[in-house]
Parts: structure tokens; sequence; C-alpha cells
């Protein structure tokens, strides 16, 4: 029988390939709002107890028994007419290291298999890294109905498989309805235009548009945590336990007129010509997001300073620390690097339980520095770094924990460096990776 369904799996397979329906069509790189899109977003964020919790049902860790039977859980959503697609965004803790297969499912029907990481280093398991991202995957829609839904989530894993479902953004798209003359779009910048540090930021909208995002794509520090640098930058991460995941690191957002605002491009790293992309999504007043076409091919000008990101390059698996351990990573700057004209630096360090009162304070070429991160939670902080504390060539980041409880996780992709120079004496270049 095991034989019969792989070879059903492998015919299916093929032919997936040679008369793909639309939604196999729809490629990983497809998921999320596309300009042009109309979607609706129904959510749900956990807290407390062990609602966030998703446990190996075959666990024979003693521990794992206070977690079981994994909780089932409710979303709402209130119109499918109409609907076209759907697909979930999720705020996930990577959880207990070797926690593999992840997986939800909506009103008993199949397991949806969640992807890994795609960005750790090639011949290593992505699940042997500890790490918290937004996941974006397909539902089909006939797991779906209007009004309460069930889902829950399963794992495998070793002993004790366990991950963390924070929160659940479930998106249903919508045939997009004819605009009737009116375009909600972006007009300052325009396409091809220079900016300077800080640039204007300006967008005609109809008047029934209550709320905008505005995103950008460039590369820059990985605030989701999938290890993708080069990216539309947003987040959607719990700050507090039970708190909505609602969307940060982004350029901003504006809810009323007149749709403009500044961009704070002070740590944004200097960008090849052409590089940098802008989009806006817009809510109307029934609920309904709709996203414009984006701005394309902007060039970041600046005439008095530089800005450089200085990424990790040996983050190992399991990097967290208990019970007197120490581990520790590198994060390189260029030995020609004039440092003698920076101005500030920023550490970006993402953390599970980077607690302060249970974890010793981290150290960077040996000077001492606090996390500043939470009680068995995500964190995520841009720290001021002394300018003397950096140096040319490696710069070592260590951990050390004496604590029996949890350990200090120190998330994927690492630790990353921003470092600000005043430009008229900058000779450093960007390093590529």
């Amino acid at each position: 029988m095991e034989h019969h369904r792989q070879l059903v799996f492998s015919v299916s397979s093929i032919l997936a390939i040679l008369f793909p329906s639309s939604s196999d069509c729809l490629r990983a790189a497809e998921l999320g709002p596309q300009p042009g899109s109309a979607y609706r977003e129904f959510s749900i964020h956990n807290g407390g107890g062990k609602d966030w919790r998703v446990t190996d049902p075959n666990a024979d860790n003693p521990g794992a028994a206070q977690f079981l039977p994994n909780p089932v859980l409710k979303i709402k959503v209130s119109e499918l007419v109409g609907a076209v697609r759907a697909e979930m965004l999720l705020d996930r803790w990577g959880g207990h290291i070797g926690t593999t297969p992840k997986q939800i499912r909506f009103n008993n029907n199949t397991w949806i298999t969640l992807p890994e990481l795609t960005t750790t280093p090639t011949g290593h398991r992505p699940e042997m890294y500890y790490s918290q991202d937004n996941p974006v995957v397909t539902v089909p829609l006939k797991h779906l109905k209007t009004g309460e839904n069930t889902f829950e989530g399963t794992c495998g894993g070793s002993s004790w498989g366990q991950w963390g479902l924070y929160s659940l953004i479930l998106r249903v798209y919508y045939e997009p309805k004819s605009s009737n003359g009116m375009v909600d779009r972006i007009v300052i910048p325009k396409n091809g235009a220079t900016i300077s540090d800080n640039p204007s930021i300006s967008l005609e909208c109809s008047a029934t548009v209550v709320k905008v995002d505005i995103i950008a794509w460039y590369d820059g520090y990985d605030e989701d945590g999938d290890g993708q640098f080069l990216d539309w930058h947003e987040s959607y991460h719990q700050p507090l336990r039970g708190a909505a995941a609602e969307l940060r690191h982004h350029v901003g957002t504006l809810q009323k007129s007149p749709f403009k605002l500044r961009w704070n491009t002070e740590f944004i790293p200097d960008q090849e010509p052409r590089a940098i992309k802008l989009l806006a999504r817009l809510q109307d007043s029934s609920g309904l997001w709709h996203v414009t076409d984006p701005v394309t091919d902007l060039t970041l000008e600046r005439n008095e300073h530089s800005v450089k990101l200085y990424r990790s390059t040996d983050v190992p698996e399991r990097f967290g620390v208990r019970t007197g351990e120490t581990k520790s990573c590198s994060i390189r700057i260029p030995p020609n690097t004039d440092l003698a004209s920076a101005t500030d630096i920023r550490l970006h360090l993402r953390t599970w339980h980077g607690w302060d009162k249970n974890h010793t304070p981290f150290r960077l070429n040996g000077n001492e520095h606090l996390f500043e991160g939470k009680n068995h939670h995500f964190d995520y902080d841009a720290l001021p770094i002394p300018l003397a504390e950096l140096k040319r060539g490696e710069n070592k980041f260590t951990i050390h924990s004496k604590t029996e409880h949890h350990m200090l996780e120190v998330l994927w992709p690492g630790p990353a460096i921003s470092v600000r120079y005043t430009k008229s004496n900058q000779t450093c270049f960007v390093e590529k990776f």
C-alpha cells in the first residue's frame, strides 16, 4: 500500500508539472499581497497558557505531556463569496532544535506542511538553528468556510518536538473590483527618481481609504527572520505575549489625509543605483485591502554620510547557551575600512528569552552589553555600541549563561552591525556575501 501511495504521488506530480492549475502556478515568490490584489485579513494572536505551543503528540520527554493534547483554536472568516485564493502568514517561533515537520490544518482537513528556512548554510539542516520568522503558506479554499473555523498544529521531532504559533493572519483574496477611474498610487517619488536621506513619500488616495502601509524593497538587516536581506522589509512579531503581531519595520503607516510621510533612512545601508522599490497597501472603510503598483528604480544618494551593514559570517547551529555554556560568532569589517570616520554604530540582535535576569551580558570584542530581551519571548533590538569597541577584521560576538532555566537563543540570521560614517573620509567598500 505504501508503494502504491508513492507511485500515485509521483504520477500526480508529473501531471502537475505538465498541466499546472492556476493554484499550482502560484509559487512561493508570488505569495503575499501582490500589486493589484484585493484581500481581507482575519487573525488570531495567542497568549498565556499553552495556546501558542505546538507539541509533537509522540514526544517521549516527560516535560512534553503538560502541553498535550495540542489546543484546537478558532478563527472567524466573515466572507468567502468571490474568493479566489487564501494564504496564512504566521508569527512562528522555530522552537526546540530538530522540530520538523511543522504542520497546520483547518477544520480537520489534511495537514499543511510549513516550509523551513531556506537560507541556512548548505549541508546544515535548517531546524538545527534557532529562529522566529513569518512564513506565508497557501491554504486551499476548500479547507475554509464562512463563519467559525477551527485550526490546530502538530509536529515531529526528536524527544520533544515543539514550536510556537504566536499569531496566524489568514488572508483571503478576491477578484479586484473596478476602480471607476479612481487610482490609488504613490506620486512622490516617481519611477527612476534619485532620493536623499529621509525622503518624502506622498500618495493620492480615494476618499474611502482609511489606512496606508508603505513597504520598501532594499538590501538591509533581516527583521522578519527568514535570512533574506534583499527583500521587502517588514515583520509581524508579537511585541508582548498575546499582543497583535502587527506590521512593523516598514517605511510607515498613515491613517488620515494627507497621505504623506518622511522615510527614516538613518540606518538604511547604501544601495546599488536604481535598486530601491516602494509600494503601498491601502485599506478602505469596508476593511478590504488592495495593493498599488510599485515605484521602481529608485536611487538613494547621500552627500554627507554613508551607511554599511556587516553580517555574521559563521552563525553556529544551536546558537543558544545555558548551564555554563559559551558560544560565539564573528562579524567581519573589511581591513581597509576607515573606522575613524564612523559616527554611530548599532548592533542588530534578535533573541528568544534574551532576558538579562537569567543570562550574563553578551560580549562584543570582550566588552559587556545587556541583551534587553524578554522573558520566554521574542525580541529584536538595534543596540548602540561605543565607537571604540569596533575594530577592522573579525569582531567577536560571544554569549554565555549559567542559568538552569530556558536557554538564551540567538535567532537566525544572527547579529549584524550597522555603521554610519561621515562621507568625506569614508574609504571602505561594500563587502559582498
